[in-house]
């Protein structure tokens, strides 16, 4: 059972944050056995998620009533992550100092250096006590899960990772599975992640240049100036080096442009189409135009269309189902768990 660890879901922080907001002049949204949830504790969660959620789905599909539904799902986070520490505290569970120091680490890895994490808990008024205090109830909160769950989640047989297979295939195949909502818009994200993994394949490297749709004059030319510093060391320096030092990516500059590995389909559409054409070693001489920025590409790789059998994913499709189970288990523990508490809630959406 070495791999439960890695099944069990934690709330572990919140995103975008690593603590949450002060609690002065609060409103209360809920109270959990005597606890309460603070109105600036739920928005250091739910701020980020809702700007996500209005920058990714198009505004023509944005409703207030999916706002709400968000808001509903913060708040149901935060009663959970509660009523867990509660329940760390009633059990006396205690986590081990290395385990502290590793929950620690595995935060800080987050950020670029030790200056962008200070300035976050200046940002967010902590204190690396404070800090420190919050990994070790989310630290708690794991081993609470392990321990009071690690019987009941049963790792899935191959026979059911066949069965899985076999639904992922006919989805791509265009069948009609028949499954609910939920279960086959699961099968659908398989059925696309087993369509990339099956597809024509590059690496590439990148070098952008930043150019939005409508830049003024100004924008243009320091562009434009850019470009032709960038053909010049291009003549002079390896593709990488010069990604390193002109590329506006931050992503991808600290690893001298390096995108990875790209399945047909995952760029822009021009860029798409320019990459699948090109031979490996090729690099672009003049710059691909977006509604974003300007882009050479470089091809470092490719690797042709295969065969993915189920012995080659089974293992993977085994992890799948055993998160699957995991969350199940985890998701009726806290129902008991909530079945048993005095939860008063003062706000609804």
């Amino acid at each position: 059972m070495k791999k439960f660890a890695m099944c069990i879901a934690v709330l572990f922080l919140a995103v975008g944050t690593l603590l949450g907001a002060s609690k002065d002049a609060d409103k209360t949204l809920a109270v959990i056995n005597g606890e309460p949830i603070f109105e600036s504790e739920f928005n250091a969660t739910f701020i980020p998620l809702l700007e996500e959620y209005r920058q990714n789905v198009p505004a023509s599909e944005q409703t207030k009533q999916k706002e709400n539904e968000l808001r509903e799902m913060v708040l149901n986070q935060k009663i959970a992550e509660i009523i867990l520490k509660q329940e760390v505290k009633k059990q006396k569970i205690k986590p081990s100092k290395n385990d502290v120091q590793e929950g620690i680490a595995e935060i800080r890895k987050r950020f670029a250096n030790d200056s962008e994490f200070t300035a976050e808990l200046r940002r967010e008024n902590m204190t690396m006590s404070d800090f420190e205090k919050k990994i070790s109830e989310q630290v708690a909160i794991r081993k609470l899960l392990k321990q009071s769950l690690e019987s009941k989640v049963q790792m899935p047989t191959e026979i059911e990772a066949r069965s899985l297979y076999d639904k992922i295939i006919a989805k791509i195949k265009g069948a009609e599975t028949n499954l609910p909502p939920e279960e086959d818009a699961l099968v659908s994200n398989l059925a696309a992640a087993l369509k990339r993994m099956s597809s024509e394949q590059i690496r590439v490297r990148q070098i952008f240049i930043s150019l939005p749709k409508g830049a003024n004059d100004d924008a243009v030319r320091a562009a434009q100036a850019k470009v032709a510093t960038i053909k010049k060391e291009l003549q002079r320096q390896t593709f990488a080096d010069v990604a390193g030092q002109y590329s506006e990516d931050p992503v991808s500059r600290p690893r001298n442009g390096d995108l990875g590995i790209i399945a047909k389909g995952d760029l822009l559409p021009v860029l798409d189409k320019t990459a699948f054409s090109m031979k490996v070693g090729d690099y672009t001489r003049e710059p691909i135009k977006t509604d974003i920025g300007l882009f050479f590409l470089k091809i470092e790789e490719r690797h042709a269309k295969k065969d993915v059998t189920f012995d080659d994913i089974k293992n993977d499709i085994a992890e799948v189902l055993a998160h699957i189970n995991a969350n199940k288990a985890q998701n009726e523990y806290i129902d008991g768990l909530k079945s048993k508490a005095n939860i008063k809630i003062n706000k609804t959406w």
